[in-house]
């Protein structure tokens, strides 16, 4: 099975018709769909996309996106990965070490979290994810 990492800003520009990103972000969606890959994600990364629906297009979008992806959870339809100990620590070291990067902290626990079950693509909006030597999805914008 093809596993692909899902940043933020794909979940945010899925969920917000007015995002710049939004066209782009449903055609690489059903692309990937058909495609057959498996979604992986983070707590980070939903805390951070459900912060952002809240704050660009409000409450009830970010709790219905909540709901679905709980129930995608339970149906086992994705995985979301919850950041241990030992991933917080590895997501550290990298955040210290690129100090010419403007990674966020999250970023550097999705790119942990990639390395650890070994997948080199997501689907993201995001240069940081090429500039660590993953694949992109888009790979243009």
């Amino acid at each position: 099975m093809k596993k692909i990492f899902v940043d933020t800003g794909a979940w945010a520009a899925l969920n917000n018709k007015r995002d710049k990103f939004h066209s782009d972000s449903v055609v690489v969606n059903k692309s990937l769909l058909n495609e057959g890959y498996f979604y992986i994600t983070t707590d980070y990364v939903l805390d951070e996309t459900y912060t952002l629906l809240l704050y660009d297009i409000g409450h009830k979008r970010a709790v219905e996106l909540g709901n679905e992806i709980i129930l995608l959870n339970k149906k086992k339809k994705i995985r979301i990965v919850h950041i241990t100990d030992e991933l917080l620590t590895a997501a550290w070291d990298i955040f210290i070490k690129y100090e010419d990067k403007d990674f966020s902290f999250t970023d550097c626990t999705s790119f942990t979290v990639m390395k650890n079950l070994k997948t080199d693509e997501a689907f993201s909006f995001d240069k940081h994810f090429e500039q660590y030597g993953f694949i992109r999805h888009p790979h243009k914008q």
